[in-house]
């Protein structure tokens, strides 16, 4: 259950701003999948449960059938497994998301790679890899993450 609420806080309704268009609220929210994608696939472990809570959780915030879900799970893992890097993620991020919210994100994917009680050294590194490209620095990272 620690998994599936923190899933949620990612699409917190103060996460995504308000004043967007509902194209660029697409592309935030999926840059977001694609990132909690990446955070449940960092430590190698892809578990079958995990990929079934974030599917009701994209059903339930997005208010997408399960269909359309598993359409923009599948989206997030394919670009995923093309992308060489982070970078198209995080500039769609960095275009429409606050310093403030980043934080938020960055908190609520710490507690995603923490969902299973273990923070793996790559789901660490990937935390600071993604922090920094969204211009935060490490030490304000490690404030963050001590805080959750």
């Amino acid at each position: 259950m620690k998994l599936l609420n923190t899933i949620k806080e990612l699409f917190k309704v103060d996460t995504i701003p308000s004043d967007l268009q509902k194209s660029e609220k697409r592309e935030l929210n999926q840059a977001i999948v694609e990132l909690m994608v990446e955070m449940v696939r960092a430590d190698f472990v892809e578990l079958q449960a995990e990929k079934a809570l974030l599917s009701q959780v994209i059903q339930e915030t997005l208010e997408v059938d399960a269909e359309r879900a598993g359409e923009i799970i599948e989206r997030a893992e394919m670009r995923n497994d093309y992308s060489l890097s982070l970078k198209s993620q995080t500039a769609v991020i960095n275009n429409y998301m606050p310093k403030q919210q980043k934080k938020t994100l960055i908190a609520n994917l710490w507690q995603l790679a923490d969902a299973d009680n273990e923070i793996h050294l790559l789901e660490k590194n990937l935390l600071y890899e993604v922090a920094g490209q969204l211009g935060l620095e490490k030490n304000l990272v490690d404030k963050i993450t001590q805080g959750v």
